[in-house]
């Protein structure tokens, strides 16, 4: 049995309703790792929920890349490391819909 998801695999779980852990390296200091809310659509980019100008926001501003990890209650698992992009307002609205 593998542990390895298979892309198809990978963006069916994504796609699903989960708290995410988001972890940014930090200059001289531990990676940040917090919860975020995220939604994800087969084929399109991850959006992630966070106040501007907050420890997260900057951190992420600065390293310019992050990692996401998820897990389900049944004890799947993956990460991805999405690139940062602004989203507009309709797009995360209808996702955030979801949660």
């Amino acid at each position: 049995m593998s542990f390895v998801m298979t892309t198809e695999e990978r963006e069916s779980f994504l796609a699903g309703v989960h708290v995410g852990v988001l972890a940014v390296a930090r200059e001289g200091r531990g990676p940040l790792a917090v919860p975020v809310w995220y939604s994800y659509e087969r084929g399109s980019d991850i959006l992630i929920w966070m106040e501007r100008d907050t420890v997260k926001d900057a951190a992420i501003r600065k390293a310019g890349v992050f990692s996401l990890w998820s897990r389900s209650p049944r004890r799947h698992r993956t990460s991805t490391s999405p690139r940062r992009a602004p989203s507009s307002r309709t797009t995360s609205r209808r996702r955030a819909s979801r949660h």
